[in-house]
């Protein structure tokens, strides 16, 4: 009944989106989106990748999504969701964002494989808390395979991806990933977040797969998830420590 005033130029709503510069040092920015539930990542993987095919900026088929979540959310997608997915008019974006937020699971653990569904991105290399190693293929729409690389080791994640060539990149963080216990409060009786140097041993430039990932990122998309934080109050935290590890209080690369 209530129609966005502008569908084509809009976010879903309680979304946070900075312009920052290019981390590879180009002339050119990239967006930088905040996110209270993490499934409305998928909005902006699809926005960046359709303009960097607009803008011949796609060096590859989708760009690799690189995922730091305590949780897989690799929820398959039902076979009425996949008709709906196609039918989505992904120049309005309006439509879209209604579509994810009603639409969606909502318990936020389906973006991924739907996202892979309309090849809004490439492989998926994911640093989760949940399971060791493992490795699999979907296919989208089109028959082309997805391939989803899961680690728990942070070594081996780091080994994997610098042995990579990805030039497009879209850098994904859930920020309840720095959780100790279960992911949600009442799951877990050590249930506490980490602290500012266990986060900083995750995020640091200096790093060599922060080497690797930060030239070739086309978005970054950050999902504060309070509910699975421990409430608003951790989830700050965490990302006060998180954000000073890439950027400067100016919102400039540190690494730049």
């Amino acid at each position: 009944m209530y129609e966005n005033k502008e569908p084509y130029n809009c976010n879903p709503p309680g979304t946070h989106l900075e312009q920052v510069a290019h981390p590879g040092g180009s002339d050119r920015t990239i967006e930088k989106a905040i996110i209270m539930e993490h499934r409305f990542a998928f909005f902006f993987w699809m926005k960046w990748r359709n303009l960097l095919s607009d803008n011949e900026l796609l060096k590859q088929s989708a760009p690799t999504l690189v995922t730091i979540d305590w949780h897989r959310d690799l929820a398959p997608v039902p076979d009425d969701q996949k008709k709906a997915l196609e039918q989505l008019n992904q120049s309005n974006l309006s439509d879209v964002a209604n579509y994810v937020w009603a639409q969606f699971d909502q318990t936020n653990d389906g973006h991924i494989l739907c996202a892979s569904w309309l090849n809004l991105i490439g492989d998926v290399i994911l640093l989760q808390n949940t399971t060791s190693y493992q490795e699999s293929t979907v296919k989208d729409r089109n028959g082309n395979d997805h391939g989803i690389f899961e680690f728990r080791d942070f070594n081996r994640f780091q080994e994997f991806m610098v042995d990579r060539n990805d030039q497009n990149i879209f850098f994904d963080i859930d920020l309840d990933y720095f959780i100790h216990g279960k992911g949600k409060r009442q799951y877990s009786d050590d249930f506490h977040r980490y602290s500012d140097e266990e986060i900083k041993q995750v995020i640091d430039i200096s790093k060599p797969v922060f080497q690797q990932i930060l030239p070739n990122i086309n978005g970054i998309t950050i999902a504060l998830e309070p509910g699975y934080c421990g409430g608003i109050v951790n989830s700050c935290q965490i990302m006060d420590q998180f954000h000073s590890q890439l950027f400067t209080e100016n919102n400039e690369w540190k690494h730049l």
